[in-house]
């Protein structure tokens, strides 16, 4: 290179640095900052939010309202999944459920949000485009849920334990192809683990014979929640929604359903209700509606008749302390003895266990875990725990009735319709009486927004709304209350606002999701309403003492669980809660939890609802009993304690 252009290559060089260094320092030093976005990257906190209204204005919508467009019986899943498809469309919607939302089978399912591998091997191995069909409606819904309701859903790696190395390509292809079926939507890539890294993540397992860990994801979810949340926001889109509403009498006129007679079994007083259109979203009760359908008064029958639309099956589950499983990852049992599957999963920092199959002869209104069910399930964890599995380590059992279906029509009446449920898929039925009473059952949890989007079309279609302009459906991109301005950081921030433990930070945000705040602000008002619920009887705390008040003994266990007076306030302000169950089985899930601490902290939620509500003395003891009666029932063991200690003689 000639001496010319090494000495114009080197002034341009320092030239070009000159220039690059002054604009470092003119950026860096001497030009004003841009604001930051770091404040401004997440929404403040809610600390207020204007109260729903309340029952008493829900009621008087009923009494003044002429006719409404929908009319919904059953507060399940479904059924307020489609109060929120109708009302978010344009729809008038009112909706009556005679217990509590979620009070039957949509809070007792397996909490998990997910398209079905046993539903994918069915449907490989038996050439079924309708299992494969229902497995991949499953999975995109499973992203549906999770999307729409982040605080309430989240995604959890399943282990697949192999004990024969042929078995880990075959289960492993398994995991890939519901990966693939999964297609966008896919969350997580399966993957195989050693054994060695399977006992890590597992200690409590046995892993002597273990060759491998199979690795899929799924989504697992608060079910009960779920519901509550389903008909609060159905009740901010404009629905008229109400709990403990029972319906006596389907109206009709020249032959054509028109409503029906419900009565509020607070108070007695009866509603005369007219309606454009009826569903039937009773779930495992929908021939009960079908059978006043059939009847020319819409009474029902004298006698009790064999269901004929649903085929019951009792699932029961049971919950166990933290240590019978991994606090981050399921465990999936691929073959039971008798041939089903069975979970071992994390849930709310327990450990949910089951299902057993069941079948029934008729669907009992509050079914019961038997012995021998809880057992069945002890059985096979202990397949895999390196320590005994004690019947005393239960902590909470129960039994929901699985809602399997097959069309009514093709069963003569009078003929028991229960075949047996292996064979059944469990996808949904949509029908139409003559009358014009419209049946939705069958299918599961995770599919119940497409449920209630069919539901809502096929009234769109088949009935005639005055010519409404109504919206297409808007529930793949509605937020569920609370999803609103949700970040998967949010317990972080609310740690960091309210100085909160850690378990008390993750149990509200991911079961209130952004408005968890609006109960950390009665949190923050008093001494009292920080207390466990487990001690909400007592009047007076006294910190430097072992003993309440009331003389019961302070243990670590009533502060383990994270269920405060605050949450309690909130749900009576906020979520509709009228029965002390609604609160410690379905708002929270203390009942399935611990039904032992739930037990405890009866008297305390009683008092406050009975000075809420302003119940009288015969109100406030038979709801005392009933709500005792139910936990006791929910599989503690009597060797741990006498539960009539708890129940009021």
């Amino acid at each position: 290179m000639s001496r010319f252009f090494k000495s114009t290559f080197f002034k341009t060089a320092a030239a070009s640095a000159s220039v690059v260094g002054a604009g470092v320092v003119y950026l860096d030093f001497v030009r004003s900052p841009n604001p930051s976005n770091f404040k401004n990257s997440y929404e403040p906190l809610r600390k207020k939010l204007d109260v729903p209204p309340s029952r008493e204005e829900l009621l008087n919508n009923v009494k003044k309202t002429d006719k409404f467009d929908v009319l919904i019986v059953g507060g399940g899943a479904t059924g307020t999944g489609t109060a929120v498809d109708a009302a978010s469309r344009g729809l008038n919607v009112c909706l009556l459920e005679r217990s509590d939302f979620a009070s039957g089978t949509s809070s007792k399912s397996t909490k998990m949000a997910h398209g079905g591998v046993r539903y994918l091997e069915k449907a490989i191995f038996q050439l079924s485009k309708d299992q494969l069909d229902l497995v991949i409606e499953a999975l995109n819904e499973r992203g549906n849920m999770l999307r729409t309701a982040p605080h309430l859903c989240s995604v959890l790696p399943i282990m697949i334990p192999v004990y024969k190395w042929w078995q880990v390509p075959y289960f492993f292809i398994g995991c890939k192809m519901y990966d693939w079926f999964a297609g966008h939507q896919n969350l997580r890539s399966s993957t195989v683990f050693s054994a060695e890294t399977f006992g890590a993540i597992a200690p409590m397992i046995d892993t002597a014979n273990i060759k491998a860990a199979c690795v899929y994801h799924d989504g697992t979810f608060n079910d009960a929640r779920f519901n509550a949340t389903l008909a609060v926001t159905a009740v901010d889109h404009g629905a008229t929604v109400l709990n403990y509403m029972e319906v006596k009498q389907l109206i009709k006129e020249d032959g054509k359903l028109v409503g029906a007679l419900a009565v509020d079994k607070e108070t007695g007083e009866e509603y005369r209700i007219k309606a454009t259109a009826t569903v039937n979203a009773t779930g495992p009760f929908a021939d009960k509606l079908l059978e006043m359908d059939e009847d020319p008064q819409g009474l029902p029958p004298k006698q009790e008749q064999a269901p004929r639309m649903v085929v019951p099956s009792s699932g029961v589950h049971i919950v166990l302390p933290e240590y019978y499983g991994p606090t981050s990852m399921g465990l999936l049992d691929p073959s039971t003895s008798d041939g089903r599957v069975m979970f071992f999963l994390p849930w709310q920092g327990k450990v949910l266990a089951g299902t057993t199959d069941t079948p029934l002869k008729k669907v009992p209104n509050n079914p019961v875990p038997t012995e021998e069910e809880i057992t069945d399930i002890l059985g096979e964890l202990q397949k895999y725990i390196v320590f005994p599995v004690n019947r005393e380590d239960v902590l909470s059992a129960w039994s929901g009735i699985r809602p399997l279906v097959q069309d009514p029509a093709k069963i003569p009446k009078g003929k028991d319709a229960n075949s047996g449920t292996q064979g059944l898929v469990r996808s949904y039925l949509i029908t139409i009486s003559e009358s014009g009473l419209l049946t939705i059952s069958g299918g599961k949890w995770t599919t119940y927004r497409e449920m209630a989007q069919e539901t809502v079309d096929t009234l769109v279609k088949k009935y005639d709304f005055g010519g409404k302009n109504l919206k297409s459906c808007q529930t793949n991109k509605i937020l569920l209350a609370g999803g609103e301005d949700y970040s998967k950081n949010y317990s972080a921030r609310l740690i960091h606002e309210y100085k909160i433990p850690l378990k008390l930070a993750k149990h509200l945000s991911h079961n209130y999701g952004s408005r968890a705040a609006l109960i950390l602000e009665l949190y923050q008002q008093n001494d009292y309403n920080k207390l466990p619920i487990t001690l909400a009887a007592t009047h007076e705390y006294i910190p430097n003492e072992t003993k309440n008040t009331d003389g019961t003994i302070l243990s670590y266990q009533s502060f383990d669980e994270p269920f405060t007076i605050a949450e309690l306030k909130y749900s009576l302000q906020y979520e509709y809660i009228r029965h002390p169950l609604d609160f410690l089985a379905r708002r929270t899930r203390l009942a399935f939890l611990n039904a032992r601490e739930a037990l405890s902290a009866v008297d305390g939620v009683v008092e406050i609802m009975r000075n809420e509500f302003k119940w009288d003395d015969e109100t406030t003891k038979r709801l005392s009993d009933e709500t005792k009666e139910y936990i006791s029932l929910m599989g503690v063991s009597s060797q741990k304690f006498n539960v009539t200690d708890f129940v009021v003689q």
